[in-house]
């Protein structure tokens, strides 16, 4: 059985060291499962669920089945034609089959931590936080999913690690009150901005950016460093709407440091396929190219806009 989240649990699905796309330095990330929103693009389709959930990946199996000998709930089945497969609505999260595969070709993403466990995965890090990278010292990124869901959870493990420099990657797409909670202990956010138009956030995110546009504006009036990440998928928001509304921000708000372009690119695909997620038509099936990453960046430089990247 599945230990549930509390304020001094919450449920992580990866701990990535040495990442240098997640904020200054050389950094941690901790991305944690469970996000409000349903983006159809999510790179990360694992984290939308907070509880536990079985992944596989139909690219490391050899069809041993060995899995499927070892499985009691049916999860685990042979197709028509003898090839693996598995049935997601009747996992347990056992994880026998997980034990018998030698190739990882199944695994549980998900794992509930307290905030003195996760310090106790960290630890030997810290000590690189301190080199420099492009002039800058790394910390610990909080990621997801949308880490904002934890606020009681990142607020206790933030007083575990002082002097740490801490970053958080959000959609913003919470409530002010959980802000509030962890904006003293946060010195950077990775702020999201996925759509300009309500209609079409809530289209393609499953939710409106009416509360996402009301925080941005609540943390740039407690002038706490910001940077913009953009989320740019061809065919859905590379919009004139969109250009012009990200740039209406950067003039509006002048104390955000800078935007950063995220090019979409198919890797979650994998993911969502393992996880037995339906994968959306509208989706580019290949990777954002230099070409057109050029081309969204001039569009910000048209605008006036000198202060948009490319994170990549």
């Amino acid at each position: 059985m599945t230990e549930p989240a509390t304020d001094r649990k919450a449920p992580i699905f990866d701990v990535q060291s040495f990442s240098i796309h997640d904020g200054p330095g050389i950094r941690t990330t901790v991305f944690f499962k469970g996000c409000p929103l349903d983006c159809v693009w999510c790179h990360n389709p694992e984290s939308k669920r907070a509880e536990p959930q079985l992944i596989y990946y139909k690219n490391r199996c050899t069809g041993c089945l060995l899995c499927v000998e070892t499985c009691k709930t049916g999860a685990q089945i042979i197709l028509p034609g003898g090839a693996h497969g598995v049935i997601h609505e009747k996992c347990t999260l056992c994880g026998k089959c997980i034990k018998v595969c030698c190739y990882e070709a199944v695994k549980i993403s998900g794992k509930i931590y307290s905030p003195e466990e996760l310090y106790d995965r960290i630890k030997s890090d810290i000590r690189y936080f301190a080199l420099e990278t492009g002039g800058e010292r790394g910390g610990i990124t909080f990621s997801g999913g949308e880490p904002l869901q934890y606020a009681d959870f990142i607020k206790n493990f933030c007083s575990l690690i002082p002097g740490v420099h801490t970053a958080m990657d959000t959609s913003g797409s919470g409530d002010i009150k959980d802000f509030e909670k962890i904006i003293d202990c946060i010195d950077l956010f990775l702020f999201d901005i996925k759509a300009i138009n309500s209609i079409e956030h809530k289209k393609f995110c499953g939710a409106d950016n009416n509360k996402i546009f009301q925080n941005l504006k609540y943390l740039c009036k407690n002038k706490k460093d910001i940077i913009l990440r953009l989320p740019i998928v061809p065919g859905i928001n590379d919009t004139k709407e969109y250009f012009d509304g990200i740039s209406e921000f950067l003039t509006k708000y002048p104390h955000i440091k800078h935007a950063e372009i995220l090019p979409y690119h198919n890797y979650g695909l994998a993911k969502a396929e393992g996880l037995g997620l339906k994968i959306p038509a509208e989706l580019p099936p290949l990777n954002t190219g230099k070409e057109t990453v050029e081309k969204w960046l001039g569009e910000f430089a048209k605008r006036g806009m000198d202060n948009v990247r490319c994170s990549q």
